[in-house]
């Protein structure tokens, strides 16, 4: 009986605590980033249209630098998978980084997130693409099973909803020279 009426005593004490009251932040167990990329130091930063060089970026030039880095990657309690990678390519005319989140909840939705950074040799400043593609399951479901788990295949297949473009300028520094 007393540990009873201790325990009801206790329950009476908590009941009161400001700490259960408190409701709990939204938490996105799927990982999603709104990460795009920073800007820091002497650069000046605008909207633009340009774009990328797409049929520079498809030929077949030497590669001069090559790396890919998965940053993580969870199977969201085995209810699909979240994966985050950057991969870099310097090419004899260009470099290109490219930062990608894919994101898949079984039966549920798909989601690409890429942020291209693209200069050319010659230039003197950097485009920032930023393109998010998103579709409900049942949008995509009719693709076929290997498509749907081939995470860098399905991106084509996803409706764009949201696209932007930026261009970095960098400022011409007069002691260099």
């Amino acid at each position: 009986k007393q540990w009873y009426q201790r325990r009801v005593r206790g329950q009476e004490k908590r009941r009161d605590s400001q700490h259960l009251n408190n409701t709990v932040k939204p938490f996105d167990w799927t990982f999603k980033t709104a990460y795009r990329g920073s800007v820091s130091g002497a650069h000046s930063c605008s909207e633009t249209q340009e774009q990328p060089d797409r049929e520079k970026l498809l030929r077949r030039d030497q590669i001069l630098f090559f790396t890919e880095l998965v940053l993580f990657e969870d199977e969201l309690a085995d209810n699909g998978c979240s994966k985050l990678v950057v991969k870099c390519r310097v090419m004899p005319s260009f470099v290109l980084i490219l930062l990608r989140q894919y994101v898949r909840v079984d039966r549920v939705m798909y989601r690409v997130q890429e942020t291209r950074l693209y200069a050319e040799k010659t230039w003197n400043h950097v485009l920032r693409e930023v393109t998010v593609r998103e579709a409900g399951y049942h949008q995509v479901q009719d693709l076929g099973h290997s498509l749907l788990f081939d995470e860098w295949a399905i991106g084509q297949y996803l409706p764009v909803t949201e696209c932007h473009r930026e261009r970095l300028d960098f400022r011409s520094d007069p002691d260099s020279g």
